[in-house]
């Protein structure tokens, strides 16, 4: 595997152990509590949407098609073993994906939808596992927020 493509590995490796480690120190309620209620994220649905968004930008990233419900990803609910579970799936998923693109040309075009916007883009495989990785992070950042929130309420 690439330098690049390693250390893309292990940026998002980390990440879903930090995640990991967070969610098994979290209970039920506070999983699934949603910090305003309707229009707000619970961490169990940020963490399900995380997961099936690395996977569809890894997927892009490799010219595959990976069927996906993203609306339903915001109104998942579920316990510890259940997110857990997921997480480990998503970095083996990773994983994979990303052993997969190493004898591919990460200059290699391809055409997505952006759900900002709603419009196709054109962006590159290497695009694809950045934004995979960005889009991880901001959630991450979301989630460790969410924790703080919840832990805080009176």
């Amino acid at each position: 595997m690439s330098a690049q493509l390693k250390a893309d590995l292990a940026v998002l490796e980390e990440l879903l152990d930090h995640l990991s480690e967070l969610i098994r120190v979290l209970d039920e309620p506070a999983l699934n509590w949603a910090p305003l209620g309707d229009g707000t994220n619970s961490i169990a649905a940020l963490v399900v949407h995380t997961a099936g968004s690395t996977a569809s930008w890894l997927a892009r990233a490799a010219d595959e098609t990976l069927p996906r419900d993203r609306e339903s990803e915001f109104r998942a609910r579920g316990d510890a073993a259940e997110l857990l579970a997921l997480v480990d799936r998503c970095c083996e998923d990773a994983r994979r994906r990303l052993a997969q693109l190493d004898s591919i040309d990460l200059a290699s075009p391809r055409t997505v939808h952006r759900q900002r916007g709603g419009v196709d883009a054109e962006v590159s495989s290497a695009w694809c596992v950045e934004h995979a990785l960005a889009h991880a992070a901001e959630h991450w950042g979301q989630i460790q927020l969410t924790a703080q929130l919840f832990a805080g309420r009176t």
